[in-house]
């Protein structure tokens, strides 16, 4: 059924031209193929003159870019290099191919996340269901932005750890390294765990995959820190869909910001603390993915597709309990509706001519924590009422 959504759903996930990225990432393989640096502002401007709409398969918006700040490009790298197979194509079809691409790895970094928490049955159905037509998932699939590689990999990496096996805690770490910034803290967890595991040899590994991945492109093509300090300010600027975004668009600044975030880290050690076993993994997989999106300085509305795991997490804690149907309708409710309001909160509020739209979306991962953290709380209340057995009354209800 989420498969067959995503289907129908095709010409607003890939409206025609196509919107957004899939141009920059495939001129960004195109530079890497043609000896071009995609740190060299040089490179973007002549990517701009191919034109608001190139070859008629997708929208840029390289040249807004170039208008909004002097580092175009934040990517390591090999990300570049990544995105070579696209960029050796024609435009024409590279594009539409790199669109394909960025949709089937959102699906299949989504399915997987739904998988890896546990979930089975009727809840995965309507888990997915609820993903694949939530804001996160339709932007970022519709903007042509690749989000679903992070997704993907942190969900490889979290089930390297629970299962204790390296191949996939490598390669999630991988996948990882295309844009570790919106992922730092779950990356912190990543290490701290195999630290306290004295896992070595996964350490080790990870290592020596990352220095594969990174070094020969870092050799190439040195990503140019200086210049991206020097930028910084303005590329903040830009940004919309942080937590000090939403703390300016509530009319307060640093000290709503930490307010907000200390509720996040609550809600989530709320949810990992009341819950047990691989319940407590999935809480902490989802917390340290929403806490990542909490601390990054640079989050755009599509890379809230990390905050999924939350939500599926939440279906997870109500399987095979008596309230499992109205915990899984609570959190696939709140997935399909929150996002996609706090997406439209300054259009339905009439001040669609603002400059920065995005900032209430800071709040998404506010009430993810949130939700993960009730659900938690009610199916431990649920499962210990159970433990304790009926009542006195409800047992003379049963024997009659």
């Amino acid at each position: 059924v989420p498969l067959a959504i995503a289907l129908a759903a095709w010409p607003v996930l890939s409206p025609s031209p196509a919107v957004g990225d899939n141009f920059q990432f495939w001129a960004a393989g195109h530079m890497a193929v043609t000896g071009q640096s995609p740190y060299d502002r040089a490179s973007w401007e002549a990517a701009a003159a191919y034109g608001p709409e190139p070859g008629g398969v997708a929208a840029s918006t390289v040249a807004r870019n170039l208008q909004l700040t002097r580092a175009v490009w934040l990517y390591p790298p090999h990300a570049a290099f990544g995105f070579a197979p696209f960029g050796a194509l024609p435009l024409e079809l590279g594009v539409p191919l790199l669109h394909l691409f960025v949709a089937a790895v959102a699906f299949v970094g989504t399915a997987t996340a739904a998988r890896a928490t546990g979930l089975t049955g009727g809840p995965l159905a309507l888990a997915l269901t609820a993903a694949v037509v939530s804001q996160p998932f339709v932007i970022s699939v519709r903007d042509g932005h690749p989000i679903g590689l992070l997704l993907l990999g942190a969900t490889l990496a979290y089930l390297g750890l629970r299962r204790r096996r390296h191949w996939p805690l490598v390669a999630g770490a991988v996948l990882l390294s295309f844009k570790p910034q919106v992922a730092a803290l779950f990356g912190v967890g990543v290490i701290a765990t195999l630290v306290a595991r004295r896992d070595w040899r996964g350490i080790a590994l990870t290592l020596v995959a990352l220095v594969a991945a990174l070094a020969p492109a870092e050799l190439i093509d040195p990503f140019p820190f200086s210049d991206v300090a020097a930028a910084t300010g303005e590329r903040l600027a830009a940004d919309l869909s942080t937590l000090p975004a939403l703390a300016r668009d509530m009319g307060g600044g640093v000290l709503l910001t930490l307010l907000l975030a200390l509720g996040l880290i609550a809600a989530c050690a709320a949810a990992v603390r009341v819950t047990r076993g691989e319940r407590r993994a999935n809480a902490a997989f989802a917390s340290l993915l929403l806490g990542s999106l909490a601390v990054s300085p640079y989050v755009h509305d599509y890379d809230l597709l990390l905050c999924v795991p939350a939500a599926f997490a939440a279906v997870g804690f109500g399987m095979r309990t008596r309230h499992e149907l109205p915990i899984a309708l609570g959190a696939a409710g709140i997935l399909i509706v929150v996002p996609w309001l706090l997406f439209y909160w300054w259009p339905l509020a009439g001040q669609g001519d603002r400059i920065y739209l995005g900032g209430a979306l800071g709040a998404v991962p506010v009430v993810f924590a949130l939700m993960l953290a009730a659900a938690a709380i009610w199916a431990r209340g649920r499962e210990s009422a159970s433990a304790r057995g009926p009542s006195p009354q409800e047992a003379v209800g049963l024997a009659t």
